[in-house]
């Protein structure tokens, strides 16, 4: 790895649907004129560039519906509440992938039990207030489900760390960040390490608990609790679970550097950096997006019946959106021209989806 030394949709499964299959830097807040997108942090920035159109691929890049209509892309924190149609509903922020699905679901069903994970938020009614969902990880795949989750790229996770920690933080393998994580282990070398978590609701809180084997019940009474990817004040032998093309983004100035210059990246495959390259030169390591435990692919989350074709509320502008085989739609992941959205995603450390397939879940 680099040295911290060195840096401070169809009813049936399976069949085609319009180009895609389906399978068992801070911005001012929008008000959406056509769709609305809530949910992830790993993807706000991302999401939000597509959206409202940006230049960092070296072609100008904005995904829009055919019509022209803008998409309004809400991040996970900033205010407690947003409004997201004109004269629309005041609710809570959705704050990462869990919140976005639910709040996805409650726009669909129009049942007033919706609640952020926004502190005092009240419990509300949002008809049709949301359209997207950014997930980070997958939801519960449900052949029969209202949702539909389409792959939108390729991301990992990793973990950030102070380069003044102990050299036993370069890299930790998943037995040990379990045993951290849990408090059964309290100390690596001769420091002793404070494990951090994302707030509940996250998508990457929930991937890398799930990969370690961590469940709410074992977290144990030493682990403290964080936005997610924020390492602006991560402290000295302090551990926190981080996306890696957050971590590029912050990196090479697609994203809001939300880290200290002292903050570097660990690995959790033996022998495999995340990233390679510093600052502005930094980008993925194929072979750590590659690995089977630690590389994810992340998703927009719609309803079913919005993509489905054979369906009366199929919502045709919303299925080229989300077509993979469109240059500028949001789910392109090609990178052969800079005028491409996969350019685009490139930067901010998304890579392309290990597959093209949709699935339906559930929530």
């Amino acid at each position: 790895m680099i040295s911290k030394k060195a840096i401070a949709l169809c009813a049936t499964v399976g069949v085609a649907l319009t180009g895609f299959a389906i399978a068992t830097p801070a911005n001012a807040e929008p008000v959406s004129n056509s769709y609305v997108a809530v949910g992830s942090d790993t993807l706000e920035d991302v999401v939000s560039a597509l959206a409202n159109g940006s230049s960092l691929s070296g072609s100008s890049v904005r995904s829009t519906t055919l019509g022209g209509a803008t998409v309004g892309s809400f991040d996970a924190t900033g205010t407690a509440y947003i409004t997201t149609r004109p004269s629309g509903i005041r609710f809570g922020r959705p704050n990462g992938s869990g919140d976005g699905r639910t709040a996805l679901l409650r726009s669909i069903d129009g049942v007033a039990t919706y609640t952020s994970g926004t502190a005092g938020a009240p419990v509300v009614a949002i008809p049709g207030q949301v359209d997207i969902a950014r997930s980070s990880g997958s939801g519960t795949v449900d052949a029969a489900g209202s949702l539909i989750q389409v792959p939108f790229g390729r991301d990992a996770i990793a973990y950030a760390y102070d380069s003044a920690s102990t050299d036993a933080l370069d890299t930790i393998d998943a037995p040990t960040m379990l045993s951290l994580y849990t408090c059964s282990v309290r100390t690596l070398g001769t420091a002793t390490i404070t494990p951090i978590l994302p707030q509940a609701g996250s998508g990457t809180r929930k991937d890398f608990m799930s990969k370690i084997g961590l469940t709410d019940a074992t977290i144990g009474s030493c682990v403290t609790f964080g936005q997610e990817h924020d390492a602006s004040t991560l402290a000295v032998n302090s551990i926190m679970p981080m996306s890696v093309s957050r971590w590029v983004a912050m990196n090479t100035g697609a994203s809001f550097p939300k880290l200290k210059a002292t903050t570097v990246i660990g690995s959790l495959v033996a022998g495999t950096p995340a990233v390679t390259g510093t600052g502005a030169a930094m980008v993925p390591n194929q072979a750590y997006y590659n690995d089977s435990v630690w590389g994810r692919d992340t998703y927009l989350v719609v309803q079913y019946a919005r993509v489905d074709p054979t369906n009366a509320a199929y919502d045709s502008q919303l299925a080229a959106l989300l077509d993979p085989t469109k240059g500028t739609s949001l789910t392109n992941s090609q990178t052969t021209f800079a005028s491409k959205a996969g350019s685009l995603k490139k930067k901010f450390g998304i890579l392309a989806p290990s597959t093209t397939t949709a699935v339906r879940i559930s929530k």
